[in-house]
């Protein structure tokens, strides 16, 4: 018997850390308030651009053209089901250092702001699925050490 397997869009996100606070955006279209992180998909003619400027191209067009990072290398992963594309989003989350620059958010989300997880309680609900509020939790348990 042949096996189907899943097909996940790839994207890619930051964790923009600023003097212990991470930077988390609230998604426009979702009613729910849900959090996210600036970041998204691999455009389909993307295959061999590098890693590194699919995320610069993404965080510019969420984040502004001014905003300034330096980045690291891959934190956690999850998995956000598209309702619009009816396809799941397999999310890297990668780690970041901002430099300098104001953020202009785009149409995508309609406000940021810089949560501190050694104070800020995140609560699953913020999160569009219980995989991603998991994965998140787990990480910052990890950072408050």
């Amino acid at each position: 018997m042949q096996k189907d397997y899943a097909i996940y869009w790839a994207a890619f996100k930051i964790l923009l850390e600023k003097d212990g606070k991470f930077l988390f955006l609230t998604i426009s279209d979702s009613g729910k308030n849900y959090l996210d992180l600036p970041g998204g998909r691999a455009d389909y003619d993307e295959g061999e651009v590098p890693l590194e400027k699919i995320l610069e191209r993404e965080v510019r067009e969420e984040l502004g053209d001014k905003i300034r990072y330096r980045l690291g290398g891959p934190l956690f992963q999850y998995r956000r089901y598209n309702t619009y594309k009816k396809i799941y989003n397999l999310n890297t989350v990668y780690e970041a250092k901002y430099l300098f620059g104001p953020i202009k958010l785009s149409f995508e989300h309609n406000k940021y702001e810089w949560l501190d997880p050694k104070q800020y309680k995140f609560k699953e609900k913020e999160f569009c699925t219980k995989e991603e509020y998991k994965a998140f939790k787990e990480y910052f348990k990890m950072v408050k050490r």
